[in-house]
């Protein structure tokens, strides 16, 4: 016999610090973790298929980028995942003009691989700049562009349509707003290829990934002599690592919970004093006006209060607001409050004003869209109601047979 789904216990994935979980590997520390078994996050809401676009906000692709941008700042992993997933799809396809022709020879990679030179330019080993520092930087903006096109918020989830949400000004950095879904491919040159070693594996590019010395190196020395999507593969396996392991968990983590700061801060209080409110009705009426005035019976009367009370905290302590979480409704998400085109927060009210103003009988509430987080949502609403039911029935039987009351006596 299957149990329902909502008695297997939603608990809130740890957060995980994504520089200290790259540096640890990077140093040899520890090692990549592997890919869990039993996790709490639900299968519906795996990294894959954010990736590949299939759930709607506040869990789409876009709400992820916005994610890492502005709260984790590692927006140039997903980026660089992005395109070289496209870029292998292009060139299984024939797509990439590439010339396949060598820029040196293996032993030259080898002999000056910890050459500064060679490293930010492996295309260009030994020899001075062919191009302008206006045409390399015209070269970025169009790669931006490509990648801008993948994660766009207007690039429709392929699971249903209309559930993305509207396009912004200036949505990305390259402000691209063209619609285009995240599997479609399109011709990528020899030019893009040398701008995104130029932008991502380049140490102190622009977007320096975060990736291991050796791995660097072997990644720019492999390119110097092919464009295969193979030379660049060890590179997007340890991106894809720190995103799944990192990352997505900690976008997880946040994007369950469906209220601000504040209003989880106002709704446990309101849970605690309920809590301790049936306490103080227990005790009230077991000694007042003395022992043994009133029946054990009128234990009973604190039970909503329990029940309420510890259903209230246990919403709160996984992130929710328990009453957001009744109409399938939700504020505003940390990555949500911010303008691209001021890159600054919507909302410029400071102090107390400012937090009277995100409490969630002011704030806007928007629906939640994706339908599997909904359901985790309702989940965690069953649980948090079962949860705090157990405690007031036990709290109940405890102070019930209690030698305080008039049949005791």
């Amino acid at each position: 016999m299957r149990l329902p789904s909502w008695l297997s216990w939603y608990k809130k994935p740890e957060y995980r610090d994504i520089r200290e979980y790259a540096e640890g590997i990077n140093s040899g520390r520890r090692a990549m973790s592997p890919v869990g078994r039993g996790t709490s996050i639900p299968s519906r809401l795996k990294l894959d298929r954010i990736l590949e676009n299939k759930t709607c906000s506040p869990m789409s692709l876009y709400d992820f980028y916005m994610y890492l941008k502005y709260i984790e700042f590692s927006a140039e992993n997903l980026e660089f995942y992005m395109w070289y997933k496209n870029y292998e799809a292009a060139y299984a396809k024939g797509l990439a003009m590439v010339d396949e022709k060598s820029y040196g020879s293996t032993d030259n990679v080898s002999q000056s691989g910890s050459s500064e030179t060679s490293l930010k330019h492996p295309n260009h080993a030994g020899t001075a700049h062919s191009e302008t520092d206006d045409e390399d930087t015209e070269a970025a903006k169009e790669t931006l562009a490509r990648i801008s096109q993948l994660i766009s918020a207007d690039a429709l989830c392929s699971s249903k349509a209309g559930c993305a949400r509207p396009i912004k000004a200036a949505d990305l950095e390259a402000g691209a707003t063209t619609p285009v879904g995240s599997t479609k491919t399109g011709p990528v040159t020899r030019s893009e290829l040398d701008t995104v070693i130029d932008l991502f594996l380049v140490p102190g590019a622009e977007k320096e990934l975060n990736l291991p010395p050796a791995l660097r190196q072997q990644a720019i020395a492999d390119l110097h002599v092919s464009s295969h999507p193979s030379a660049l593969k060890p590179v997007a396996d340890h991106i894809y690592g720190l995103l799944r392991n990192c990352s997505h968990r900690n976008f997880v983590r946040l994007g369950v919970g469906n209220g601000t700061f504040e209003t989880i801060c106002a709704a446990t209080m309101l849970g605690i004093v309920c809590t301790v409110a049936g306490f103080i009705v227990i005790f009230s009426r077991g000694f007042a006006p003395y022992r043994g005035a009133h029946s054990r019976w009128e234990t009973f009367a604190a039970w909503p209060l329990w029940w309420l009370g510890l259903s209230l905290i246990l919403s709160g302590l996984r992130g929710s607001c328990f009453f957001l979480l009744l109409f399938s409704r939700r504020q505003p998400l940390p990555w949500e409050r911010f303008d691209d085109s001021e890159s600054k927060v919507t909302n410029s009210n400071t102090g107390f004003f400012r937090i009277f103003k995100r409490l969630m009988i002011f704030d806007r509430k928007l629906r939640v869209k994706e339908k599997h987080l909904r359901r985790l949502q309702q989940k965690i609403v069953m649980q948090s109601l079962f949860g705090g039911a157990v405690f007031a029935t036990a709290g109940v039987l405890l102070f019930i047979f209690l030698p305080m009351w008039s049949e005791t006596l």
